[in-house]
Formats: C-alpha cells, sequence, structure tokens
C-alpha cells in the first residue's frame, strides 16, 4: 500500500481520498469478517495511517488545549469502534474531503470521551499541524472563557454567593477524564464543591448553566459559546437565555429556602 502520511500539495488531495475510499470500499462491515480485515496487509495499512495522519497532531492538540493524556495509537482505537457503524461508514464514502471528514469525527468523539466539553473548532490545517493557530479568529483559552462565564452568571446571584460561584466554574473548567454524562453525578458528591457550602441543588444548577443541560450541552452551554466568540452575548440567542433565566430561578429558589432555615 502505498504511504499518505504527509499532506503533500492540494493537487494530491483528490488523489488520497480515492486512495481511501477504496480502503473503505473493501472494509466488510459485518463481524467477525470486519475484525479479521484490520489484521490484512490492507488494514494494518489504513490504522497505520490514521495513527499517523490524525492521531499524531489530535493527541497533541487535545494535550495541548485541554490537558488530555491521549496517545496517538487510542485515536486509532476510536477509528476502529466507529467505523463499524453503517452510518459512519456510509457517510465517509459520500464526504467530498473524506480524510478531514475523519479526521473533524475523530475529534469529536475523543472529546466527548473525555468528557472535554470544550468544542473549539480546529481548522482542517490545524489537524496536520497541532501548533497551528485558528486562522480568522481570536484565540480563546479555557481559562478566558470560565472568566466570561462568570461575569455573566455573577449578576444573577446574591453577592455572598460568588466567590463560590466563581470557583465552582472553575471547577468545571478544568480539563479532566470524566465522561460528561457522569460529571454532574460526580460533581454533586464532590467535597471540593460541597466543602465551598454548596448543595447539590446548587452544584446542578451552576453545572446546567455553565456546561449546558443534557442531552445537548453543546447547544446552551455558557462556556462552550464563550469558547466560540469572546464577544458573544447570552442574551441574543434564544437558548442561552432560557439558560439564564432558568439559573438565575433555581438559585433565587435555593435562596429563599436558606433563608427560612436559616
Amino acid at each position: 500500500m502505498p504511504v499518505l502520511t504527509t499532506t503533500g500539495p492540494l493537487s494530491r488531495v483528490s488523489e488520497e481520498s480515492q486512495e481511501l475510499l477504496r480502503v473503505l470500499a473493501a472494509m466488510p462491515m459485518s463481524d467477525p469478517a470486519y475484525g479479521s480485515w484490520w489484521a490484512t496487509e490492507q488494514g494494518a495499512w489504513f490504522y497505520e495511517e490514521i495513527t499517523t495522519r490524525i492521531g499524531s497532531p489530535l493527541a497533541a492538540s487535545l494535550r495541548t488545549k485541554y490537558g488530555v493524556a491521549y496517545e496517538c495509537a487510542d485515536v486509532a482505537n476510536t477509528a476502529f469502534t466507529v467505523l463499524r457503524q453503517d452510518f459512519v461508514h456510509a457517510y465517509l464514502l459520500r464526504a467530498d474531503d473524506p480524510w478531514a471528514y475523519l479526521s473533524q469525527m475523530l475529534k469529536r468523539e475523543m472529546l466527548n470521551a473525555a468528557g472535554a466539553h470544550f468544542r473549539v473548532e480546529l481548522t482542517d490545517e490545524a489537524l496536520f499541524e497541532a501548533s497551528s493557530p485558528v486562522s480568522g479568529r481570536s484565540i480563546v483559552t479555557v481559562q478566558d472563557a470560565a472568566a466570561l462565564t462568570y461575569n455573566a452568571l455573577a449578576p444573577l446571584v446574591p453577592a455572598q454567593y460568588r466567590d463560590k460561584l466563581r470557583n465552582a466554574i472553575s471547577y468545571f473548567a478544568e480539563p479532566g477524564g470524566v465522561r460528561i454524562s457522569h460529571l454532574y453525578t460526580h460533581a454533586s458528591n464532590d467535597p471540593e464543591l460541597t466543602g465551598l457550602g454548596l448543595v447539590r441543588e446548587e452544584i446542578l444548577a451552576i453545572a446546567n448553566a455553565v456546561l449546558g443541560s443534557r442531552p445537548n450541552n453543546g447547544q446552551n452551554s455558557l462556556i462552550v459559546a464563550f469558547l466560540h466568540d469572546a464577544d458573544f452575548d447570552p442574551r441574543s440567542s434564544i437558548l442561552h437565555r432560557r439558560a439564564l433565566n432558568k439559573f438565575e430561578s433555581r438559585m433565587a429558589g435555593l435562596t429563599k429556602q436558606e433563608a427560612l432555615v436559616g
């Protein structure tokens, strides 16, 4: 099999795409043939190609941007898992640039697996060169986005809550290996947050505002919105405006309960 691990001039992109499509077309989709295929010469080439072409720069980007420790082989192993899904395979076969599509798909899968809900988009070039800046967009770090999230939420809580709020936002902005689907349960019992004097309902209210509400967290997550655009106005989005109103209402109700108990 030819080695296609260098990006090369643009004139080679079509040739590389055609080679990938030929490999995908030859891939059996039913078990046990699917698993056995990866041990063939063609399957081994494809695994190595994903590891080198996508895995190395993607793992470096995730490590640099989020502090998530992935190995390039983890990306190839993820490809092995997701490519057995018929709809993924079908989309790749129809894609104008299947390598770019596969790169973006694996990036999303790796972020989801890490619980890294901070989906800063990378250009196709940045996927091949981890140190490349995102063109045409000022860089917003997770810390910047956390500060902007705090600025949006702080006016909605009493002054005595604001230090707790800032610390809780920092907690949710910390990259880590907890899946987002488990993060709410984990956070609501974590001594790092309960030690601040926050009760479970307060922690979940902050989590929903910062990370978004399940199952489509990215659609109304404040920190994700600010990572995409530092000038984002949450009130300009219906979903984010509703999230702010819900946060304010929940926190007001909890504050009132605490006052009655106190």
